[in-house]
């Protein structure tokens, strides 16, 4: 496998959050200083992101990767690039079925195809755990990935920082359990979400510690 495919598969891993810590930290830094990369990232996130939206999580038995890895693994040189092979296959087997059925239900349901995706990721690095899709109507929804736990003193609050803003713009409370909501975000905003007091910041910017974060990135429906 050449550079750049190991490369393309580390990138759709990074975004499965499948990675372990060291290659995690080899794709951030990736990310932070390789633009070819960076992009790479982008298309998997637009690929990926809306099977987080109708998968649900099925394990294989324990064993299993195991003794397939055993019987099959290739020269010590290249167990790395192998298992990354392994736990992209276990990560995506269902991903060619899920795909067709959510574009089915979007036909036969007639909803409107987000034209905007968001990952939203701990700041300090690992899987996402928020989905935030933009409609064409202006609706905003953003749904948990994994789940949420928040103090009874506190909550929440979604924030958009526009490119080239410098003083985030609050939508609200966030409940943990997701929240839908209008608002007219351009491509490449950040959104943001943070830790306050309950019922919000009282101050309208935020004052506890940002914990997610992630950028809206615009697809192409007609693009596969």
């Amino acid at each position: 496998m050449s550079d750049d495919q190991d490369r393309d598969l580390l990138a759709a891993e990074y975004v499965l959050g499948s990675l372990e810590a060291g290659e995690r930290e080899q794709a951030e830094l990736l990310l932070a200083t390789d633009p070819e990369f960076a992009r790479s990232v982008a298309a998997w996130q637009q690929r990926l992101t809306p099977l987080a939206t109708v998968i649900a999580p099925v394990a294989p038995a324990p064993e299993l990767w195991g003794r397939i890895e055993a019987s099959i693994a290739p020269p010590t040189a290249d167990v790395l690039p192998f298992r990354r092979h392994i736990r992209f296959w276990q990560a995506t087997t269902a991903g060619a079925l899920a795909i067709a059925a959510s574009l089915a239900a979007f036909i036969l349901l007639h909803q409107p195809v987000p034209t905007r995706l968001a990952m939203l990721s701990p700041m300090a690095g690992g899987a996402p755990v928020l989905l935030a899709t933009a409609e064409p109507n202006g609706t905003l929804t953003v749904r948990p990935t994994a789940g949420l736990s928040v103090p009874s003193d506190k909550d929440l609050e979604l924030w958009a920082l526009p490119t080239g803003a410098t003083r985030p713009q609050s939508l609200g409370v966030l409940p943990a359990s997701g929240r839908q909501l209008t608002a007219s975000l351009a491509a490449n905003t950040q959104l943001l979400v943070s830790l306050e007091p309950k019922g919000g910041s009282p101050t309208g910017q935020p004052t506890g510690p940002v914990l997610y974060g992630g950028w809206l990135t615009s697809i192409d429906p007609s693009r596969g």
